[in-house]
């Protein structure tokens, strides 16, 4: 069996939460690998989510390298990629596409050989994980997020993940202005969401630190610090970001400075990043993406350096199902995974999700993992488990434009 081809699919689809109402839509830039048989290989890069119109030109770069090769050869021929890129390509947008590439090889030989993807990295390591519901913004209004936890917690979640900070749309307030105005925001937040669900799930907190436009206040350390402190009273999961990453030290001093376990990391692109992030022993929950840096065994390399460390290790996944299906794949092979990140839906209860419209998230699995009782079961599907139905390019074409980014003056975000 030999690769025939390398494309770049990008899409644009609907993704409408009702208690998610800053963006209406995502796109998405699907790696797909063709071969001399009825075999494919599908990928996911999570670039397509911010930079969709960059990929299929760095996807070019690496195609030669892969055309005529054998798709079994993952090692020698992500080695081959790295190496051809290391000038530009060691850390950053080369890398973030080089997970897309190396998640459709994996796929391929998956199906190839018969087996999960995570049999090739090791093998299963849990029968279960937990996972939490990424609920996005904190709602503005107080039955809205009473409403919102209500429902993802209905969807078979024990466990929640909202943003710091308020939404209302058209006047967000993702990060508060003074220390103290932040600590009364989290405070009166957590304390009505205990009042009204006691201690029935957990909660978790994320202050966007790394995707704040220019006009929002970023957190310094000693606000970072005060506001957890104040949090520390309250039973707390972890709290996410709650600086921006411009500075490991101060990472690392916050993770010493309270009882909360601080989470972060998903904007790291590759092992060398991480490899000197970790030196400074930054984050309690280090939260990994295999469709950001650099793929898959990366993501394994990564979990075993933290596992030296005593730190546990999440799934970041906001990305589409063939980047989430890459991160479940590869938590369920490192021993260290604590939880895993799912978006709020319940994938084999379509009739439990009347509040979203996401089909980039919904349609693309061939066997879905199962939530349950807080807890999410992979399927043992050959390969990753995805597919890209007939058609589903036809009916969300892409629409250029559509990428994520952080407002600022001249270049604003569209919902």
């Amino acid at each position: 069996m030999k690769i025939t081809a390398v494309r770049t699919l990008l899409t644009t689809a609907p993704q409408r939460d009702i208690f998610m109402k800053s963006r209406v839509r995502r796109s998405a830039a699907l790696i797909l690998i063709e071969t001399d048989t009825e075999l494919t290989g599908l990928g996911e890069t999570y670039a397509g989510y911010f930079v969709p119109e960059m990929v299929p030109e760095i996807v070019k770069f690496y195609e030669p390298i892969l055309v005529g090769q054998s798709p079994l050869e993952v090692d020698v021929l992500s080695r081959r990629m790295f190496t051809a890129g290391k000038f530009w390509a060691r850390v950053g947008l080369g890398s973030i596409v080089l997970s897309g590439i190396e998640s459709a090889l994996l796929d391929l030989k998956g199906k190839a050989l018969g087996v999960p993807v995570y049999e090739l990295l090791g093998g299963r390591c849990h029968e279960t994980l937990p996972c939490y519901a990424t609920g996005g913004t904190s709602p503005h209004d107080r039955g809205e997020l009473e409403g919102k936890v209500a429902q993802y917690l209905s969807l078979g979640f024990h466990a929640v993940k909202l943003g710091a900070g308020l939404y209302r749309p058209g006047h967000p307030i993702l990060a508060s202005r003074t220390a103290q105005e932040a600590r009364d925001v989290e405070v009166s937040k957590v304390e009505f969401l205990r009042e009204r669900f006691g201690d029935t799930f957990q909660l978790n907190l994320d202050a966007h630190m790394d995707f704040l436009g220019e006009a929002d206040h970023i957190w310094n350390l000693p606000t970072a610090q005060f506001v957890l402190q104040a949090l520390e009273a309250y039973p707390i999961g972890f709290f996410e970001e709650a600086l921006p990453y411009t500075d490991m030290r101060a990472y690392g001093e916050l993770r010493r400075s309270t009882t909360i376990p601080v989470a972060g990391g998903e904007t790291l692109t590759s092992l060398e990043e991480w490899r000197d992030w970790l030196e400074h022993k930054p984050f309690a929950l280090a939260q990994l993406d295999a469709s950001f840096m650099g793929g898959m065994m990366n993501f394994i390399k990564i979990a075993r350096l933290c596992e030296l460390q005593g730190v546990s290790i999440a799934t970041h996944a906001w990305s589409a199902t063939p980047g989430v299906a890459a991160n479940l794949h590869a938590a369920f092979a490192s021993r260290n995974t604590a939880v895993c990140e799912m978006a709020a839906y319940n994938p084999t209860r379509p009739e439990l999700n009347t509040h979203i419209v996401a089909p980039l998230l919904t349609d693309l699995w061939i066997e879905p993992p199962v939530i349950e009782n807080g807890r999410v079961r992979l399927a043992d599907t050959p390969g990753l488990g995805v597919r890209l139905p007939e058609a589903f390019l036809e009916r969300y074409p892409f629409e250029p434009g559509s990428g994520e980014f952080s407002s600022v003056t001249g270049k604003v975000l569209r919902p």
